[in-house]
């Protein structure tokens, strides 16, 4: 997903490409884009002719979504030809934004799980499979359940002495399997 600032630098490759004069700096380019894109004043009024709305809808749609205000003021401004000579300059860029638009540049990896957090898992399910905190296969208080499983897992991974009776005993066997 591209970030505010390469949107704003799209658009401004886009629609600003040949529209300042030279010598203007990057940072020129991203003020006008930020005026246009902000306000949408310069190009919606435009593109709500050509779409064939009123001046007030546009001015609705600028003020609730300014960049897609700005993007749809850069289509209007194509199709009325205003952007042609523009042409040879666009296309690389709509290739290049439409190759970085479809292709991910960050690969998603599973988080690995602690050995505490199994034993609370597993603490949590020998609860579960208990007859202490409701009967066998549910959990009636699920929160002082898992609190109580957290102290055990602790208690146990610290290495401190805990009950061998009840639901403790219980938790304390599950996780000790674990850690």
């Amino acid at each position: 997903m591209a970030t505010k600032e390469q949107l704003y630098q799209i658009i401004a490759a886009f629609g600003l490409g040949k529209a300042l004069p030279s010598g203007s700096t990057r940072a020129a380019a991203r003020l006008a884009v930020r005026g246009m894109v902000r306000g949408g004043k310069v190009f919606v009024p435009t593109a709500a002719r050509v779409a064939g709305t009123g001046r007030m809808v546009a001015g609705t749609v600028a003020r609730r979504h300014p960049v897609g205000a700005g993007v749809l003021g850069l289509l209007a401004l194509r199709e009325l030809g205003y952007l042609d000579p523009l042409e040879p300059i666009i296309e690389p860029i709509e290739e290049a934004v439409d190759e970085f638009v479809v292709t991910p540049t960050v690969s998603t990896t599973r988080k690995v799980k602690s050995r505490f957090n199994k034993a609370v898992a597993g603490g949590m399910k020998a609860v579960r499979m208990s007859p202490h905190y409701g009967k066998k296969g549910t959990i009636n208080n699920a929160k002082r359940a898992f609190s109580a499983v957290t102290k055990v897992a602790s208690k146990v991974n610290k290495g401190k002495k805990v009950s061998t009776k009840g639901v403790t005993g219980t938790i304390a066997r599950a996780v000790r399997k674990i850690l």
